[in-house]
C-alpha cells in the first residue's frame, strides 16, 4: 500500500516539475537538460530544479 502512495506521489511531483520548466522563461537547452534531469531521476530531479529555482 505505501509502495503505491509512495509511486504516486513520486509521478505528481515529477508531472508538477515538467509542468513548471515547460511555462519557464528559460532557453530550450536548459529547459531539454531539466526535462531529462525529472524524468530520469524521478524523486531527486524534481526537487534539485525546485530547490535550484528558488536559490534564483
Amino acid at each position: 500500500m505505501w509502495g503505491i502512495l509512495v509511486g504516486v506521489v513520486t509521478v505528481a511531483i515529477a508531472i508538477y516539475a515538467m509542468i513548471m520548466v515547460a511555462m519557464s522563461k528559460m532557453s530550450n537547452a536548459k529547459m531539454m537538460i531539466w526535462f531529462a534531469i525529472v524524468v530520469l531521476i524521478p524523486l531527486i530531479g524534481p526537487i534539485a530544479y525546485f530547490s535550484l529555482k528558488r536559490q534564483r
